[in-house]
C-alpha cells in the first residue's frame, strides 16, 4: 500500500487491519520522521485506539521507497521478493495540491505509478492493482452545466493535478492490457464529520475551517464576539473564495468510501480495468457551504467570485487549497460508470451532506469570546 499517511490511506488502513488482514506493507517516504512513526501518526489521527497501534506495529511493514525512481529506490532483488508477496496492491499515494502544475505533479502521480506498475509485474497473476484517482477526471462538464456553456474547451477548466491523475489512470490501463485485473476507485471530495487533530492529514472542509478560525485568532480579544456573534449595523469580516455561487459539488463521507472500496475488493476481480465512482447520490450546492460559514461564523462574510486581487493572509491560505472546487460545476458525472448499487446492493448509503455536516466537516474549534 502507498500512501497510507494520508487523509484517505490512513482510514483504509486502519479499516483493512480492523477486517482481518495479516499483514500489510507500507510503502513509503520517511519525511521529518520515520516511516513507521508518520504511519502511527496517522492512524492516531484518523482515531486509532492503543490497541489498534499494538496490533498494527505487529502487523504493518513499513519499506522506504521513492516512488519517482526507478525500481522504487530498491535493489532489484528487494524490489522481485515485494512484487512476488503481494496479494493485492492498494495505490492511495498521490500529490494532492489543486493548484500546482501538471509538470510539478507529474513525478509522484504520473510517474509513481508507473513504478508501482512496475512492481505489480512481479506479482502472481490475478492479484489486484487497486488505483484511488477522483471523480474529477471525468472529463465533460455537467449536461446544462454553466461550465459547459462558458468553456470553449473542457480541458481548460482542468487543473493540472486533474490532468496528472487521467494520465496516471491511462497508465493503469495500459498496464492492465485486458490481462490483468485492475480497478481504478474514483472518490468525489472527501470529508469526515468526525473530530480531526490539527496533527492530522486534512481534507478541503477542514482546511477551510481552520483558515477561518486562523482568521478569527487575528482579531483582538475584545473584538472576538463581534466576529463570533453577528450584531446589526456592524460589518462583517469579508473572505473572497474562489467560486461561482451556482456551482454544485458532490461531497462524499470517507467513511463511506472506504467501506465501498474494501467490499470491491473483496470481489471477483476479471481481467481489464473496472472504474467505480465513490460519490454521494446528492450533489451540494456552493451556497450550502456558504450558509454553514455564516451559522459558524456570524460575523464573517464568504464571498464566490471569479477572481481574487491583492488577497490577504487568510484567502492566500485557503484559495489554493480549494482552488476549483467551487469554481465550476463538479457533480459526480458517474453515468457511465458502473453503478455501486449495482454490485454493492448491501452498502449502506453515505451519511447526507447537510447544513449540519458541512459545520461538523469544517472541525472549526472556536476560541472563546473573552
Amino acid at each position: 500500500m502507498t500512501g497510507a499517511t494520508g487523509f484517505l490511506g490512513s482510514r483504509l488502513l486502519r479499516a483493512l487491519l480492523a477486517t482481518g488482514t495479516d499483514r500489510v506493507t507500507v510503502l513509503g517516504r520517511d519525511g521529518l520522521r520515520p516511516l513507521a512513526e508518520r504511519v502511527a501518526a496517522a492512524l492516531h489521527g484518523c482515531g486509532a485506539t492503543e490497541d489498534e497501534l499494538v496490533r498494527a506495529q505487529e502487523r504493518v511493514t513499513a519499506v522506504r521507497v521513492d516512488l519517482t525512481r526507478p525500481r522504487l529506490g530498491l535493489t532489484p532483488e528487494a524490489h522481485r521478493w515485494l512484487g512476488e508477496r503481494a496479494e493485492a496492491i492498494w495505490h492511495c499515494a498521490a500529490a494532492l495540491s489543486p493548484a500546482g502544475t501538471e509538470a510539478a505533479l507529474t513525478p509522484v502521480n504520473v510517474t509513481g505509478t508507473c513504478r508501482l506498475t512496475e512492481l505489480a509485474d512481479h506479482a502472481p497473476a490475478g492479484v489486484p492493482f487497486l488505483h484511488l484517482s477522483t471523480a474529477c477526471v471525468s472529463a465533460e462538464p455537467a449536461p446544462g452545466s454553466r461550465e459547459r456553456r462558458s468553456s470553449p474547451a473542457a480541458a481548460d477548466a482542468f487543473t493540472g493535478y486533474q490532468r496528472t491523475e487521467r494520465r496516471a489512470e491511462e497508465v493503469v490501463r495500459a498496464w492492465s492490457d485486458g490481462r490483468r485485473p485492475a480497478l481504478v476507485l474514483r472518490p468525489s471530495v472527501l470529508a469526515t464529520d468526525g473530530p480531526l487533530p490539527d496533527t492530522a492529514a486534512q481534507q478541503p472542509l477542514s482546511t477551510l475551517g481552520s483558515g477561518l478560525s486562523a482568521l478569527v485568532e487575528q482579531v483582538p480579544a475584545s473584538l472576538r464576539g463581534l466576529v463570533l456573534g453577528r450584531r446589526a449595523g456592524l460589518p462583517r469580516l469579508r473572505v473572497r473564495i474562489l467560486g461561482d455561487p451556482a456551482a454544485r459539488v458532490n461531497i462524499v463521507p470517507v467513511e463511506y468510501a472506504v467501506d465501498a472500496m474494501l467490499r470491491l475488493a473483496r470481489l471477483p476481480h476479471p481481467p481489464g480495468v473496472t472504474t467505480y465512482p465513490l460519490v454521494h447520490p446528492d450533489e451540494t450546492p456552493a451556497r450550502a457551504l456558504v450558509a454553514a460559514v455564516a451559522e459558524l461564523f456570524p460575523g464573517v462574510e464568504l464571498i464566490l467570485q471569479p477572481a481574487v486581487d491583492r488577497p490577504n493572509l487568510v484567502e492566500r491560505r485557503i484559495n489554493p487549497v480549494l482552488a476549483g472546487l467551487l469554481r465550476h460545476d463538479r457533480r459526480s458525472r458517474a453515468a457511465d460508470r458502473v453503478p455501486l448499487g449495482r454490485v454493492l446492493p448491501g452498502l449502506p448509503c453515505p451519511a447526507p451532506v447537510d447544513g449540519a455536516y458541512l459545520r461538523a466537516a469544517m472541525n472549526v474549534r472556536l476560541p472563546v469570546p473573552p
